[in-house]
């Protein structure tokens, strides 16, 4: 009884074995070739193929927004030196500013231009109402840039402020 069970098993085991290897032989093959086409498809090699010219309008949408940024002027704020707000007794703080604006045409930097003396004092006025803790960290900063932002906006109302553009801060 246990010889005609080992010579099933024996059975078992050599039909098994060949069974198996019809299996891997057929899908090695797939899998070879399903690996090798996502392969190729996300490297971009088949783009060509199978509709790249959608991708290419895509750059060349992506290149035209790139040089509309690049188009953008700069104008440069003359440099700002105030004393900041401090409480009775303290000693004077002083803040130093170099702010460049990014503006959509030459005309709107002429118009800045023009309009120097209003930028300069909107400045001075805000910068020397701060304290030192407004001004510190990033956050401070970042209050800063958009407060600049928002007044130069609405002083150059006609002319188009994109970006203020800090080139210097310094805080003695």
């Amino acid at each position: 009884m246990a010889d005609e069970l080992d010579e099933n098993t024996e059975s078992e085991q050599s039909i098994a074995v060949p069974h198996k290897k019809k299996i891997l032989i057929l899908l090695l093959p797939i899998f070879l070739v399903v690996g090798s086409v996502v392969g190729v498809y996300f490297s971009g090699l088949a783009d060509s193929l199978i509709g790249g010219a959608g991708s290419d309008e895509k750059k060349m949408e992506r290149e035209e927004s790139v040089e509309a940024a690049a188009k953008g002027v700069f104008y440069e704020v003359p440099e700002i030196l105030v004393n900041l707000s401090v409480k009775a007794g303290q000693k004077p703080v002083y803040f130093k500013i170099k702010v460049v604006l990014e503006m959509e045409s030459a005309a709107d930097v002429a118009y800045a231009e023009k309009m120097q003396p209003r930028i300069t004092d909107s400045l001075q006025f805000y910068l020397r109402e701060m304290r030192l803790e407004e001004v510190q960290g990033s956050m401070g900063t970042y209050r800063l840039k958009e407060e600049i932002l928002n007044r130069l906006t609405k002083i150059l109302a006609p002319a188009k402020v994109n970006d203020v553009l800090f080139k210097e801060i310094l805080i003695q």
